[in-house]
């Protein structure tokens, strides 16, 4: 979006016709605003700070990929559109201006119910919490990660021995260094090819170079944009799975440094994404709402209370991310809509699933109440979405590392949960976890939670419906009510929630489910969690195993 907005009239757009500016290596010397993100290729990357250092540029539109580490001094004001979630970035935006001289920080009410909070009361500014750290070391990807960069034969365990002209044994792992638990046997396993088969995938998706198939704020390799047309081939940056879901599913118009290309093909297991140039005409995802699997199974709950009438435990938990489509707008025509699958003659473009899917399993708080179940579902979306951005409000972590989803158990474990009975869950976005939504089940900080969720419930601007999309009802006033009131109540664990799973000898026939089944849908493991559609099962005597 970026992109997009600051490319209007610098290149040609000026009529709905949308015709292709020029997509040449000439571009970003010779606009005069430009924007900024992660992502970028290294060269585009210098090119645009260059500029900035020196003065070339009248501005630049950024995300928060400006805020850290970059001393430019002729920057002399900066515009926020919104109120940074903790203080960190706030103090670290306004860092970048007026580094030689004097400098301006604007900030623009986006009609965010955090802008709200603070626009009523500005001294808050200044005086929320600094950002929390986050490490989680027993994210089992997050350890192979480093034990691919460290152990493997010829990485930088290796590297360092030869330059200390130390011997190297191929068939060894040794380090003086306390790790977390867990990590010297992980890094032994990769030395001689032993590694478990739930992480056989990462290794051949690292090849050789896993330092920068696995980016420091992500543990899932990033996709490469390729911009490949007849003659020309160019890399267009990278792109984690998530961002694709919101800018580059198939059949999006993609922005790469206000350059417009369409992805008329995405290869996922190679991790490609197949774009070429485009008009200027702008896209948005159809999404389905996130779907949120709680896994109850013994050994997968963190930590599990009551208070009151309200029930909270953290999990493990598998979500699922859908495009179904998407809507396109063309100049001032009506946007039109379009659904997977896509008919490959349609702009030549390649798409035959109905859903654009991303399957991952991570963490999550489960919160659950009695009036959930009566609730209408745009009250109990509500409920939600005031518990999300006042969690962020309370504990300051980025957003894009932290969401939220309603759902539905789907299995029972009495008394506490039963099949069909509706919960809230706020969830880390990371693969495998960095335990940040936990931190919620802190009992004074739940209390704050819900506190803060109350407040922003009753901002007479947001009950009129003025600034959202909802509108919050009486009833839901009434419901935020009981449960502040619930948080407010000491808790108490739960030691019976999870009780071991029936023995195999008591479970009653009749409530055996077969799960693999022609139509059914599996999720490849070692293939990144892709979805697949079982057409067909069948018996292969010359095998141990049945085939599908």
């Amino acid at each position: 979006m970026i992109s997009s907005i600051l490319s209007r009239g610098q290149v040609g757009d000026d009529d709905e016709s949308g015709s292709i500016g020029r997509l040449d290596g000439n571009l970003l010397d010779t606009l005069s605003i430009l924007p900024y993100r992660a992502g970028y290729e290294e060269y585009d990357q210098e090119l645009i700070q260059k500029r900035l250092t020196k003065g070339m540029l009248k501005g630049v539109v950024s995300t928060s990929a400006l805020e850290l580490g970059l001393d430019i001094p002729h920057l002399g004001t900066a515009v926020l559109i919104g109120v940074p979630y903790s203080a960190t970035s706030l103090f670290q935006r306004i860092g970048r201006i007026g580094r030689h001289g004097k400098g301006r920080v604007y900030i623009i009410h986006s009609g965010s119910f955090l802008d709200e909070v603070i626009f009523r009361d500005p001294l808050r500014l200044l005086n929320r919490p600094l950002s929390e750290s986050a490490l989680y070391l027993q994210n089992p990807r997050v350890q192979y990660i480093h034990a691919l960069c460290l152990a493997r034969l010829g990485g930088e365990h290796d590297q360092m021995c030869n330059m200390l002209g130390k011997s190297v044994d191929e068939s060894d792992f040794t380090s003086p260094i306390v790790w977390p638990e867990g990590f010297i046997s992980l890094c032994k396993s990769e030395r001689i090819g032993e590694i478990p088969a739930d992480l056989q995938a990462m290794k051949a998706e690292a090849g050789d170079d896993p330092n920068h198939t696995y980016p420091l704020r992500d543990v899932e390799s990033q996709f490469r944009v390729q911009l490949k047309q007849g003659p020309i081939q160019e890399e267009k940056g990278s792109l984690s799975y998530s961002q694709l879901l919101r800018e580059a599913y198939p059949g999006a118009v993609y922005y790469y440094a206000t350059q417009s290309l369409r992805v008329y093909k995405i290869i996922n297991k190679s991790r490609l994404v197949l774009v070429r140039k485009e008009k200027r005409y702008t896209t948005t995802p159809n999404m389905i709402p996130t779907q949120v699997f709680p896994n109850l199974t013994s050994g997968n709950i963190y930590e599990a209370r009551r208070h009151g009438d309200l029930v909270v435990f953290e999990s493990n938990i598998q979500v699922r991310e859908s495009v179904v489509g998407y809507k396109e707008k063309r100049g001032s025509k009506q946007p039109e809509s379009y659904h997977y699958p896509l008919n490959e003659h349609r702009m030549n473009i390649y798409f035959d699933l109905p859903r654009f899917t991303r399957n991952y399993f991570t963490s999550g708080v489960i919160l659950t109440h009695p009036s959930f179940n009566n609730m209408q579902e745009p009250e109990i979306n509500t409920i939600a979405k005031l518990l999300y951005e006042a969690f962020l409000m309370s504990i300051p972590f980025e957003r894009q590392d932290i969401d939220f989803a309603v759902g539905k158990f789907r299995i029972n474990r009495p008394p506490i949960v039963q099949d069909g009975t509706r919960f809230v869950a706020i969830y880390d976005k990371t693969y495998g976890s960095l335990r940040l939504s936990g931190h919620v089940m802190k009992e004074d900080l739940m209390k704050k939670v819900f506190e803060q969720t109350n407040e922003i419930a009753n901002l007479t601007d947001y009950r009129d419906n003025e600034m959202e999309e909802f509108h919050i009802s009486s009833g839901v006033i009434g419901i935020l009510t009981d449960l502040l009131q619930s948080a407010q109540d000491t808790g108490s664990p739960i030691s019976h929630f999870f009780l071991e799973s029936q023995k195999k000898d008591d479970i009653d026939e009749t409530l055996r489910e077969q799960v693999i089944r022609p139509g059914s849908v599996g999720l490849a493991i070692r293939n990144d969690n892709q979805e697949y559609l079982v057409e067909k099962v069948f018996y292969n005597p010359k095998s141990n195993l049945n085939e599908i």
